[in-house]
């Protein structure tokens, strides 16, 4: 299983949709089997999925050694596409027992998936570079960063990189590449956008860029993914090419 972590510095870059709809889309158009993993306290990727934030099955009670990953994972509304989801309770979780007095409990969830039989292991992370972000860095082999075509956006890619240097110190961990989210052609900072993400991660930047479409918004009210409630929409179109793209650097 190669496992996948999304991630993002700042709010706002569409890290949560980015990781829904490609898992989507490789479940539903490329015959994988896809276990996303909601490992932030806000329980977005949850709620897009149609599970709610008072779900009591999720990854918490597997880094507390209470139960294993496959006793969590519970199915959704796409064939072979399955999910861990979150509540509040993963919000400092690193600060109470067990985990508090183990010196290695970023650890903890790479250990919990191995074996798990998947094709590919999507992680959605918080917008912050936190405990939580640093233990789906550990469990991955690869990252996907996400981001805007707005100057904030630079800055937080700056300092990615930078804690991707870190990581790489004590983990063997690849960037899959840069998903534009919200794009607009007309934009007038597009070139000065496009060269910072060149010179942050050279040869990544993903071709397919997710252009903004209110029919995510409708999905996520409906707790569905929009190749399900609005397949022939544009964003369905975009989320399309992006999972061909991604699946073919993940193949080579």
């Amino acid at each position: 299983m190669r496992t996948f972590v999304f991630c993002s510095f700042k709010g706002g870059t569409a890290k949560t949709s980015t990781a829904l709809h490609i898992g989507a889309c490789l479940a539903q158009y490329h015959a994988k089997r896809v276990l996303l993993i909601d490992f932030d306290s806000q329980a977005n990727l949850s709620t897009g999925i149609g599970i709610g934030p008072d779900n009591l099955d999720t990854m918490v009670p597997v880094l507390r050694g209470e139960k294993k990953a496959i006793e969590v994972i519970q199915p959704t509304c796409i064939r072979g596409l399955d999910i861990i989801p979150a509540n509040t309770y993963l919000d400092g979780i690193e600060s109470s027992a067990p985990l508090v007095s183990d010196l290695y409990a970023h650890e903890r969830l790479r250990k919990a998936i191995i074996g798990l039989p998947y094709d590919i292991c999507l992680i959605d992370t918080p917008p912050s570079l936190g405990w939580l972000t640093q233990a789906a860095f550990y469990a991955a082999h690869s990252s996907v960063i996400c981001a805007l075509p707005e100057p904030y956006s630079i800055l937080a890619m700056n300092r990615l990189k930078e804690y991707h240097a870190a990581i790489q110190e004590h983990h063997p961990l690849s960037c899959s590449g840069v998903v534009i989210s919200f794009w607009d052609e007309r934009g007038a900072t597009n070139v000065a956008f496009l060269e910072a993400i060149h010179a942050a991660f050279p040869e990544l930047l993903f071709c397919s860029k997710i252009r903004r479409d209110i029919a995510v918004n409708r999905a996520i009210l409906q707790g569905k993914p929009v190749i399900v409630t609005e397949e022939k929409s544009r964003a369905s179109t975009d989320y399309r090419e992006l999972a061909k793209e991604f699946i073919k650097r993940v193949d080579a």
